[in-house]
Formats: C-alpha cells, sequence, structure tokens
C-alpha cells in the first residue's frame, strides 16, 4: 500500500513541476522602435531620356523633373511607396501663329519596393508599378495613360532620420521615358 501512496504523491509532484516547463504564448509589443511607425517622406530632382525627354527637347522646354514621395516599410526587406512626379513643364512659343503655350506632364504612382541592406545605412532596392501621367498644353489634356513603372536604386542614411536616395525609373508603354534622379528622405525609423 506506501508503494502505491508514494508513487502518487510521486506523479503528482512531477505534475505540479511540469507547468515551469510551458510555453509562455502571452503577447509582449516591439519595445525597440518607441511606438513610431515606419513611415518616410522624400523629394528628388531628375532628368529624363527617352520619348518625354524628345518631347520636352522638341518644344524647348526645361526637362528637369521633380517628384515627391511617401512610404511605408513593413517589413526590412519591402516597402509600398505612392510619388507625384511632375516630368516636365515650360512655355513655348509656335512659330506658326506666335501664341504661347504653357506644357507640362505629371503624374501620380503606386509601386512596391524590395529592399536588399547591405549595410548598417545601405540598402539597394528594386521597384515595381503603375504610373497614370497626363501631358496638359494650356491646362487641356492633350494626352494620357497609365503605364508601367519599373526601377532601381540605392539609399544611404546620414543619420536616424536624414537619408540619400539616387534611382532610375522607366515608364514603359506610351510614354516610354526613363528618369535619373537624386534625392533626400526623412524616416521615422
Amino acid at each position: 500500500m506506501t508503494k502505491y501512496l508514494l508513487g502518487s504523491a510521486l506523479a503528482l509532484l512531477l505534475a505540479q513541476g511540469s507547468s515551469v516547463y510551458a510555453y509562455d504564448y502571452s503577447y509582449t509589443e516591439d519595445t525597440t522602435k518607441d511606438g513610431s511607425a515606419d513611415f518616410y517622406v522624400g523629394a528628388g530632382v531628375g532628368i529624363l531620356g527617352g520619348d518625354a525627354a524628345d518631347a520636352c527637347d522638341a518644344l524647348d522646354l526645361n526637362c528637369t523633373s521633380w517628384k515627391t514621395f511617401v512610404g511605408y516599410r513593413p517589413l526590412e526587406n519591402f516597402a509600398l511607396e505612392g510619388a507625384y512626379h511632375n516630368m516636365f513643364s515650360g512655355r513655348y512659343t509656335n512659330s506658326l501663329d506666335g501664341k504661347s503655350y504653357k506644357v507640362e506632364s505629371t503624374g501620380l504612382s503606386a509601386t512596391a519596393l524590395g529592399i536588399m541592406p547591405l549595410k548598417d545605412n545601405l540598402d539597394f532596392f528594386g521597384k515595381l508599378g503603375f504610373l497614370a501621367w497626363e501631358a496638359r498644353t494650356n491646362g487641356t489634356a492633350e494626352a494620357d495613360g497609365t503605364d508601367m513603372l519599373l526601377g532601381g536604386g540605392i539609399q544611404s542614411k546620414i543619420n536616424d532620420n536624414l537619408g540619400l536616395r539616387g534611382e532610375v525609373e522607366y515608364v514603359g508603354g506610351d510614354l516610354d521615358s526613363t528618369n535619373y534622379s537624386a534625392g533626400l528622405t526623412y524616416s521615422t525609423f
């Protein structure tokens, strides 16, 4: 009888102690980011190549492009980005009728970025998305389209929040142009 009583007591003690080894499924918050989201904003200036540059040169316009962008980087290797592009703008005078015309081409883009960190402050990235663009003369739309945007570049952090970015963006389809740009970014991460 004492053999069964001793065995039962030992089993009861072992069963009580096994809860110490159980896995903790409770949620713990990541405190390394101080609660800030992974957002960034930036601006860049560039030059055009391709069909947009040909149209710009033919009308003797300023072929300097610029853009502003905002992005969200939920993962270290992935980001989503939206941008406003001003591809070219300026005034030209028609030699046939002598009238002056304001010409501009702008667009909005949405892209997904694949990011490959090289060092702590240096990343390579590739981007794929779409650019919805419009070319206007005196405020009237002359041409428009939505074309694929493909690009890549490199970005480097200057300090905790500021960074530099250089990139090449190709827009296929009707626009068939390439933009080479350099810019500045401000990030919350």
